[in-house]
């Protein structure tokens, strides 16, 4: 499935978004590993809940950080790429 402006991203099957427990920074858990997770990435993360559309999405984080929606949606589209790729996240309609 191709992402779009109606898709619905949410983290696959076995991942988690938590806090690591030693430094208290976010990070994803899967099932291969662990991934760091930075202020941006987590701010994108945490709303891939299969709820918001990627349009939701973009619209509250460019409200939210007061950034150019366009600016914003290609900076969630390449993370969510990236994160697909590793199929550590999912998309659905």
């Amino acid at each position: 499935m191709q992402m779009d402006e109606q898709s619905r991203p949410e983290l696959a099957r076995g991942v988690r978004l938590r806090n690591d427990p030693l430094t208290g920074e976010p990070v994803l858990l899967f099932p291969e590993g662990v991934l760091p997770v930075d202020e941006t990435m987590y701010a994108i993360l945490r709303r891939c809940n299969g709820d918001l559309t990627l349009t939701s999405i973009i619209r509250e984080l460019a409200e939210e950080y007061d950034i150019d929606p366009q600016t914003v949606r290609q900076d969630v589209c390449e993370c969510l790429t990236q994160l697909r790729e590793q199929m550590l996240i999912a998309l659905f309609k």
